[in-house]
């Protein structure tokens, strides 16, 4: 499904290194999550990436189309890009805690795991209201 983020849809037996491509100077990944064939990671300026499996639309990036090397998703509701601060993988929905506190969630909602009050799977984040 991609969610090593090396390009390719191979099965690794050793550790491969992964390019985030569009990383401002280079930036470090300081936090990883991984979910059921998918991946998150958060850089050392706050941006967010997903990849791998996305067929509930837990990459975050507004589609459903799996992705096998990391993309950068946009923390919306904001005039720029909110930093995210912290990130949780579930079975295929994800949340983050962005740098202001607010929580976000996508992906898989059938069973109501997004915590805003509908059973519709989202493809973006959508912040969590009255939390």
């Amino acid at each position: 499904n991609g969610q090593l983020g090396d390009g390719t849809i191979t099965n690794r037996s050793l550790p491969v290194q992964i390019n985030t491509s569009g990383r401002i100077n280079n930036a470090k990944v300081v936090v990883v999550a991984a979910g059921v064939f998918y991946s998150l990671a958060i850089d050392e300026y706050g941006n967010l990436w997903a990849w791998g499996n996305n067929s509930s639309g837990q990459l975050g990036d507004g589609t459903t189309a799996n992705r096998n090397s990391p993309v950068q998703i946009n923390i919306s509701g904001r005039m720029s890009n909110a930093k995210v601060a912290a990130i949780s993988a579930g079975t295929s929905h994800s949340l983050a805690i962005d740098k202001s506190g607010d929580l976000w969630v996508w992906g898989y909602n059938n069973y109501g795991q997004l915590g805003n009050g509908t059973i519709t799977n989202k493809s973006s984040p959508v912040m969590l209201r009255n939390f």
